[in-house]
């Protein structure tokens, strides 16, 4: 049972009673906490109202209602361009809804104000991954590590993207090898290992870009290559494992964790 997200407090009497804390309840905290940024020397009416509404937005994209938080975020956007955490916010929607290109012109609008935030290279990484850019994708996510160290899911995707865009074992084995080197315990582990040992197996061909075996299938039946399949009985056995396997590897971590 998920436990409940309460906190305790001490009664008149001295006797402690429990409340819990809703994201509704937070919310209300919020909203009255903005409505004392007035008092703040240089902070205007209007920034309090664009608080207000980006404060609402986080609520909103937090609890998965994208739609409002994306509305709010344009008007935050509207009412304040240099608002970088906005643009932020606003490519997480796009990349959640695959708009790529327009994932892709708020992440560099937001890296435009604020060139430090690791957290929109990598982003920005991933954008470029599935817009097929390999070479702007490796190098997003290497400019993610030169800001902050932390970042190890970066190393993941790298190997990824050496997998499945460059076809390049070695390249992806040593991403991969110092992922879950600095990650072992990742719930992926296992798997990633699996993948790992399968790529250093010298009988494992990758497939070519354009066969029609994908390096998803040729993973998951342990190193089947082209020449090596029945196509017939693999659509028989493997078709609907295929793209479980594809969608396992493609969307680790792609719904970011940091």
């Amino acid at each position: 049972m998920m436990k409940k997200n309460t906190d305790k407090c001490i009664g008149p009497d001295g006797s402690f009673f429990f409340f819990e804390i809703t994201p509704l309840l937070l919310l209300c905290i919020l909203i009255i906490l903005t409505s004392f940024l007035h008092i703040i020397p240089g902070f205007s009416q209007d920034d309090q109202e664009n608080a207000l509404i980006f404060k609402k937005a986080e609520y909103y994209f937090f609890q998965n209602k994208l739609e409002m938080a994306e509305l709010m975020l344009q008007e935050c956007i509207k009412k304040n361009p240099e608002n970088g955490k906005a643009y932020s916010y606003l490519g997480d929607i796009f990349l959640k809804k695959k708009n790529f290109d327009g994932a892709l012109n708020v992440f560099k609008k937001a890296i435009d104000l604020n060139t430090d935030l690791a957290e929109n290279y990598f982003r920005l990484g991933q954008v470029y991954y599935h817009k097929k850019n390999a070479d702007e994708s490796i190098d997003n996510f290497k400019r993610s590590l030169e800001l902050d160290r932390s970042i190890n899911f970066s190393y993941f995707h790298m190997g990824l993207t050496y997998l499945m865009l460059k076809r390049d074992k070695a390249s992806t084995i040593k991403f991969w090898e110092t992922y879950i080197g600095l990650a072992p315990e990742d719930p992926q582990y296992d798997k990633i290992k699996r993948a790992i040992n399968l790529l250093r197996d010298p009988n494992f061909v990758l497939p070519p870009p354009g066969s029609e075996v994908s390096i998803e299938e040729a993973l998951l039946l342990g190193g089947a290559t082209a020449d090596r399949l029945d196509r017939t009985a693999k659509d028989k056995q493997a078709g609907s494992e295929s793209k479980k396997t594809k969608q396992k590897i493609e969307e680790i971590y792609t719904e970011d964790d940091l």
